[in-house]
């Protein structure tokens, strides 16, 4: 499950009402990106907006869905649907599976945080680092109800994290995949780049996990961690399709 996934659904709609093929295009964040994303599908195939609004109402990725005065359809994605899209992303399914020409070794050999190489390989050393840390607490004696509150997990949590860093980066991972099927080196680059910028504030003052003595997961904890382990993936994948080995320690 992708936003890719959704602009297939809003073009199978379109070309549904028009009578004719349709090509998907791609969803656009806004300034309440992630949770509301806009299309112009509706400009694109010719079709009248509203009618395009009420047929793609139900699927399961929409929560709400408005016809805008200018022809864009506004849609809200639903908790639930985003917090399948970050499972799947953690695996990480959907993600595309070509490989583009390794960056050249020289760019990814200096330590520095003004090198976007180093900048995704340490994003990248960060969430191995989480993620071990989660696992970790898991195993660990005494952690039972922990367990079965993340097994009750709320997708609400993750609309309610309102800080800017979780907005950032939640907004960034939902739309990497589009950005890294791009044809071009280049643009997979920026979108690995922007992921991992995100992820480095985001990881250093917005704990993904419960790290205080006696400290209990909370409902934040857990989105965080969902949050974290997509991140994981997209990174990831991202430095497969470029051709870069990362360590999970720098």
């Amino acid at each position: 499950m992708t936003l890719a996934r959704v602009a297939d659904a809003v073009a199978d709609a379109a070309a549904y009402l028009s009578g004719m093929p349709a090509t998907p295009v791609p969803l656009e964040r806004t300034d309440r990106a992630p949770w509301v994303w806009v299309s112009a599908q509706a400009l694109r195939s010719r079709v009248d907006a509203q009618a395009l609004a009420d047929a793609v109402r139900e699927h399961p990725a929409v929560e709400a869905v408005a016809a805008r005065a200018d022809g864009w359809l506004e849609i809200t994605l639903a908790p639930e649907w985003v917090d399948r899209t970050l499972a799947d992303l953690a695996a990480p399914a959907g993600m595309p599976p070509a490989h583009l020409p390794a960056a050249p070794p020289a760019v990814l050999g200096r330590r520095t945080l003004d090198n976007p190489g180093f900048v995704v390989l340490l994003a990248h050393a960060r969430a191995c680092r989480v993620a071990g840390q989660a696992l970790a607490g898991q195993e660990r004696a005494g952690q039972a109800t922990d367990q079965h509150d993340a097994a009750a997990f709320d997708p609400q949590a993750l609309r309610d994290l309102s800080d800017p860093l979780d907005v950032v980066l939640l907004t960034e991972i939902l739309d990497a995949p589009r950005r890294l099927v791009a044809t071009t080196p280049h643009e997979c680059a920026a979108a690995l780049l922007a992921v991992a910028a995100a992820y480095l504030p985001w990881e250093e003052r917005r704990p993904a996990i419960a790290t205080r003595p006696g400290e209990s997961s909370t409902p934040q904890h857990w989105a965080r961690a969902r949050i974290s382990a997509a991140g994981l993936g997209v990174l990831e994948r991202g430095m497969a399709l470029l051709g870069i080995t990362a360590p999970e320690r720098i």
